[in-house]
């Protein structure tokens, strides 16, 4: 079986399924085995650059040389650092990369020819419709099939006569939203059909009629070309025959085959009413409300159910509460398979976890949620999902997505054949609720474990590291409870150390103090299992423990005094049996240990 490895990402919030739907047509109709790998994400619309760089990391999850082939689709990553470093991997990696629409030296090109319509677009309106002036209505400046429509224009000045000073390139964004400030050309030139569509309703809401006043062109063939109001004149071409073209290109390398450089889909120039001529008639227009509508309310069930899936995990108190929603959500989706890869810092949300910035702690990472086809599967390690991919892959797309806390990197996801991304692009909003609900239980996690340390801090006596009063009252009384109703007897000891006063004041505080934390440290290593023990106050300690009784009891005094002796400590100590039926409380208890303790360091004093 063939790897092919995808590198992507998205336009803003959006991903082109094109390229993967045309890539996997092809490898279902050549009968070869073919597992694509996508790596995607959404790093170039958020003006956080931490979140973006978040984003960006997931193209260090892949040894890409594992891999047979590679296609590239890096128009959409704006960063050049970013860019440069995908490239360079991409060298380093040394297996066949084709690029889509960016020509790179060393990689295959796969890709309409942005140069040749939009020359055939200018000889069009230089002769067909007597333009002289120009304005080109330009996406990003360092964007490269921009560059070459950009390139296509200024040549067709020059072939013209015509100065590029009074037929400017105005750059801007490949966007619906247009800038005002221009001077009236006889006809905006744009790189895409979303600047056209934007200019007619500029010019609508100012008042100007197209073509009356001016001339409109477009390009790439959408449908707000074919039926926006002028009908936009654009260059026609398929999307998914680009992502065909480039597995086409692998099958054959693979093959042995030797090929040229470039590899174009055909492209075509659509006339039509934005240029002054008839509507092109290709298009019908009650199918296409038809769709609109089916469409329209597609898309409401679809948001309904993002909701529905937000509002079940927003307030969720347990990961696993998550996981189950997300399984649910997904398996009512148009895919194969859901799973989350996720660090295992995650789990314990520790006040002072830092998840890596660059790259994945691999070995940190566990299968944290999977299902396939409806059902969840057990799996354990990411080792065991790359095996199940390599054995059962064969023509099936997996796409990767990061999950990110900012620019940590917390784990991703693999989603098996999203099919549904074709009609619902907006995998960021799904994705992004996941992670903000992750995130969100994550925070509050650590949030409560904050509060416990802040608590034990509280509870604990700063000298002898053991619970103190307050928390002797807060934690003995329930569980004392709780033993009563179990039937359950326990023991109850209270012991002070004998003449301390004298101690303190014959060798001083800080022995004194050495003499306590010495005790402190025998109590808890004799404190029988499920017990507790407390530094009452002053040299008086407390300990009480479940399961007790009399030989339990003579057999801890033995110890503990025995134990302190060999470090010229003595002590008196009390001990009481609690009877779960006699309806007394713990401090009943406690003053009977306290009064034993008492006797016995009278019995003490009587013998000196």
């Amino acid at each position: 079986m063939k790897k092919a490895a995808l590198i992507s990402d998205g336009w803003k919030r959006l991903i082109t399924y094109a390229w993967v739907d045309g890539i996997m047509t092809v490898i279902q109709e050549s009968g070869e085995d073919v597992c694509l790998h996508q790596y995607n994400c959404y790093g170039n619309w958020s003006r956080d650059e931490l979140h973006n760089q978040g984003e960006y990391n997931i193209y260090n999850l892949p040894d890409l040389s594992q891999y047979d082939g590679i296609i590239l689709d890096c128009n959409n990553i704006m960063d050049e650092k970013v860019r440069s470093r995908v490239i360079s991997m991409l060298r380093e990696a040394d297996v066949p990369v084709v690029s889509i629409g960016y020509d790179i030296e060393g990689f295959y090109y796969a890709g309409i020819d942005n140069r040749q319509p939009i020359l055939d677009m200018m000889e069009h309106l230089y002769g067909i419709h007597g333009c002289r002036r120009f304005i080109f209505a330009g996406g990003p400046e360092d964007n490269y099939e921009n560059s070459l429509r950009v390139q296509a224009y200024r040549d067709s000045l020059e072939k013209f006569g015509l100065e590029e000073d009074e037929n400017p390139v105005l750059y801007g964004d490949y966007d619906y939203e247009t800038e005002e400030g221009w001077r009236l050309p006889d006809v905006f030139v744009c790189a895409n059909d979303n600047i056209a569509a934007g200019l007619c309703e500029a010019a609508e809401e100012l008042g100007y009629g197209i073509p009356g006043d001016f001339l409109v062109t477009g390009f790439d063939n959408l449908d707000k070309a074919a039926y926006f109001n002028p009908q936009i004149t654009t260059v026609g071409h398929e999307r998914e025959r680009i992502g065909m073209k480039c597995m086409e290109i692998l099958l054959e390398l693979w093959s042995g085959k030797k090929l040229e450089k470039h590899h174009f889909v055909p492209a075509e120039c659509i006339f039509t009413e934005s240029c002054g001529c008839p509507n092109h008639g290709r298009v019908d227009y009650r199918e296409y409300v038809k769709n609109q509508i089916v469409h329209g309310v597609k898309k409401q069930a679809e948001e309904e159910l993002l909701m529905e899936l937000e509002g079940n995990i927003v307030n969720a108190t347990a990961f696993d509460e998550i996981f189950g929603r997300i399984g649910e959500y997904f398996s009512k989706l148009e895919c194969d398979g859901f799973a989350l890869v996720l660090d295992k810092q995650l789990f314990d949300a520790d006040v002072n976890t830092v998840f890596p910035v660059v790259g994945y702690r691999c070995e940190n990472l566990m299968v944290a949620h999977l299902f396939e086809r409806n059902r969840q599967v057990s799996m354990n390690s990411l080792e065991d999902i790359y095996r199940c991919m390599d054995e059962y892959g064969a023509n099936n797309a997996y796409m990767f997505t990061p999950i990110h806390f900012k620019n940590q990197a917390v784990g991703f996801s693999i989603m098996k054949n999203g099919r549904f991304l074709y009609d619902n692009p907006y995998f960021y909003d799904i994705h992004s609720t996941i992670v903000k609900a992750l995130e969100n239980l994550f925070k509050t996690r650590q949030m409560e474990n904050v509060n416990r340390r802040l608590q034990d801090i509280y509870n604990r006596d700063p000298m002898t590291g053991l619970y103190n009063r307050i928390a002797y009252s807060e934690m003995i009384e329930p569980e004392y409870r709780g033993y009563c109703e179990k039937n359950v007897v326990c023991a109850v000891a209270f012991l002070d150390v004998d003449r301390f006063k004298q101690i303190n004041d014959t060798r001083g505080h800080e022995y004194g103090d050495m003499i306590l934390k010495t005790i402190a440290v025998h109590l808890k290593g004799l404190c029988p299992e499920g017990g507790y023990v407390y530094r009452f106050g002053g040299d008086e300690f407390v300990v009480f423990f479940p399961e007790a009784s009399t030989e339990k009891n003579d057999e801890f005094r033995k110890k503990l005094i025995a134990k302190l002796q060999e470090h010229e400590i003595e002590i008196s100590i009390g001990m009481v049996l609690t009877s779960p039926d006699s309806g007394k409380r713990l401090d009943d208890y406690l003053a009977e240990a306290d009064k034993k303790m008492y006797e016995a360091k009278m019995i003490k004093k009587q013998k000196v």
